[in-house]
């Protein structure tokens, strides 16, 4: 009976330490990502690299211990912040941390109720993110959100067909084969005509 009592007791606590660990995660990349700003505001381009890497493995841990759109753009922005530091840009890099931050710190707030975004809606987020990269040259990043927006287009198209979220997939796939290219200042341009057509899907609602 006492062995048994102890392996219960030993398991309920292996159990509750697990679960107490996850949330942990963000408040790691959260200080890491602060310590990459710090450096990177100095000039600190390699330190910068340090902590936006130690950051970006947090940031995947709590990714998928309790998924969350900020965390998933945190994560976009260290690794674009983890190519500055390789590069030598410890202004580049900055940039880029400080908008994981944003990200990280919306994702360790308490969630409050709301709807949940539809495809068109993620679509649109992802489209943007994309802009946002590839106008910064990051053709590999822009690449990566021009397919996750794809993924929620068809997604609405099928629910609910629409001229304007056809149109806005042929811009898609027309930025993500720039971006195989490693063409961002193309795939900037189909992704801006994707969002349009995304935008006027939602105004004719």
């Amino acid at each position: 009976m006492k062995k048994s009592a102890i392996a219960l007791a030993i398991g309920l606590l292996l159990t509750g330490s697990f679960a107490f660990a996850e949330p942990v995660h963000n408040p790691q990349a959260v200080e890491h990502t602060r310590q990459a700003i710090t450096h990177g505001e100095a000039g600190h381009a390699p330190i910068l690299l340090e902590h936006a890497q130690t950051a970006l493995t947090h940031a995947l841990a709590s990714q998928k211990a309790e998924p969350s759109v900020h965390t998933e753009e945190a994560i976009s922005h260290l690794n674009a912040a983890i190519e500055s530091g390789k590069n030598n840009n410890a202004a580049e890099g900055t940039v880029h941390a400080k908008k994981a931050l944003e990200h990280l710190q919306l994702a360790g707030k308490p969630a409050e109720p709301a709807k949940a975004l539809g495809h068109v809606d993620q679509a649109e987020e992802h489209i943007k993110q994309a802009i946002t990269h590839g106008e910064a040259g990051h053709a590999g990043i822009l690449l990566e959100h021009a397919q996750t927006a794809l993924t929620h287009a068809l997604a609405a198209e099928k629910e609910s067909p629409n001229v304007h979220v056809q149109e806005g997939i042929n811009h898609i796939n027309a930025a993500i084969e720039a971006g195989k290219n490693n063409n961002a200042e193309s795939g900037v341009v189909h992704a801006k005509k994707a969002l349009e057509h995304l935008e006027m899907t939602k105004s004719k609602k």
